[in-house]
């Protein structure tokens, strides 16, 4: 059966997560699901992104199973997803990396606090073309 999507490769998939800097971050934490925006950077084969005290730095503190997913209705359609645990970054070595991945795309507001997702799987699907 022709479901009209195609599975991308893992090359693919960062390709595509290389041209976004929005994405959004899925959380489970004290039995509450959310899904919440961020302006995001990929560092290393990893996705980091700054944020301030709340649900996302919560779960990196934790080190809480996560997912990220991007996406794009224009045709092709496309999404990738990613699922790894998320991580509060401490060192200054590391913040710094992530600061200079990131640049300036956050919204205004302090977000002082930095997060990794380590990438454990990343899928990908397009819409197959007619």
């Amino acid at each position: 059966m022709d479901d009209g999507l195609v599975a991308l490769s893992e090359t693919e998939c960062y390709t595509l997560l290389h041209r976004r800097s929005l994405g959004r971050v899925g959380v489970h934490i004290d039995d509450q699901l959310a899904i919440l925006p961020v302006y995001y950077a990929l560092l290393d084969r990893d996705i980091v992104f700054r944020t301030s005290p709340g649900t996302k730095l919560d779960a990196a503190t934790l080190q809480t199973l996560v997912v990220f997913e991007v996406d794009s209705a224009t045709p092709p359609g496309w999404s990738v997803l990613v699922r790894g645990h998320a991580v509060e970054l401490r060192s200054h070595d590391d913040e710094e990396r992530a600061r200079a991945a990131l640049g300036h795309d956050w919204p205004a507001g302090e977000r002082e606090h930095y997060v990794r997702i380590k990438v454990e799987h990343v899928t990908g699907r397009r819409l197959r073309e007619s």
